[in-house]
């Protein structure tokens, strides 16, 4: 199996990446984010806590926090460039054979000449299952309007980071959260829940986006998954009398809300 390894000075542990590392610390990631450990671009420190105890816990890796860091670096980057080169395309089919996007060469010939960096994609890319995972690693960070990305249909090629740039990025995180308002310098992200919390707090109940009639009426609209008379609803109830997990269930994307609400039960 192709592997990723990461070297870093003083480091006790060789941060070696494969398959299923990369997948399980992804699983991790992801369920931090849906029990609100990342409110704007940056996971909490007890976000970061909770993702190395429990990758340590599922994979006997004891990967320290910057590792763990690199790696979420590096795979946005690849994730960064698949969405790039895919533009406004996002019903392009998958090829099962040739494992990679399905388009003509043409398609190919056009957008590579745009976007250099996603060569790699013409003949290693993205299972659509995992970039699904990647959505909502990442998606929560990317602006509205004609900047954003849609999440797409369709698992992960176990040699595909084999040759991403892991550099070592040493961050400063008070700065990060200084700089919170761009990833790069074309695409805009989200403010963090708490200037989102404060934008709307002398707003009125009724104008409020964060608001509980707000979050009831989204909370209607999931009556499929959520019906009005399942535990799950009346445990929703009282979980959005709490204005950080209102906003949160209000933010995140549309398609996992339900499932958001079944953790959050499960872990109460």
């Amino acid at each position: 199996m192709s592997t990723s390894a990461i070297e870093v000075s003083g480091e006790k542990v060789k941060a070696v990446w494969d398959k299923r590392l990369t997948e399980t610390f992804c699983d991790i990631c992801i369920k931090e984010i849906l029990k609100g450990n990342r409110p704007g671009t940056h996971f909490t420190k007890d976000g970061w806590l909770k993702i190395m105890i429990n990758f340590e816990k599922e994979t006997g890796k004891a990967f320290s926090k910057r590792q763990l860091k690199n790696r979420w670096d590096a795979i946005k980057k690849e994730w960064k460039a698949l969405k790039k080169l895919k533009g406004e395309n996002t019903g392009l089919g998958w090829n099962p054979i040739k494992r990679t996007v399905d388009a003509s060469d043409d398609w190919w010939e056009s957008r590579l000449k745009v976007v250099p960096e996603a060569q790699k994609f013409r003949t290693s890319s993205i299972d659509p299952e995992f970039e699904r995972k990647l959505d909502q690693m990442f998606m929560g960070i990317v602006a509205t309007g004609d900047k954003a990305w849609a999440p797409s249909s369709g698992t992960l090629r176990s040699d595909f980071f084999e040759d991403v740039n892991n550099e070592i990025y040493e961050e400063d995180d008070e700065e990060n959260v200084r700089n919170d308002v761009h990833i790069s310098n074309d695409v805009q992200i989200d403010g963090n829940a708490d200037n989102m919390s404060q934008a709307t707090s002398s707003l009125t109940p009724v104008m409020d986006p964060y608001g509980i009639p707000q979050a009831v009426k989204v909370l209607h609209s999931t009556s499929e998954e959520v019906p009005e008379t399942s535990p799950l609803y009346f445990f929703a109830l009282r979980l959005l009398l709490n204005k950080d997990k209102r906003i949160m269930f209000l933010s995140i994307n549309p398609k996992i809300r339900a499932l958001w609400l079944k953790m959050e039960m499960e872990d109460s």
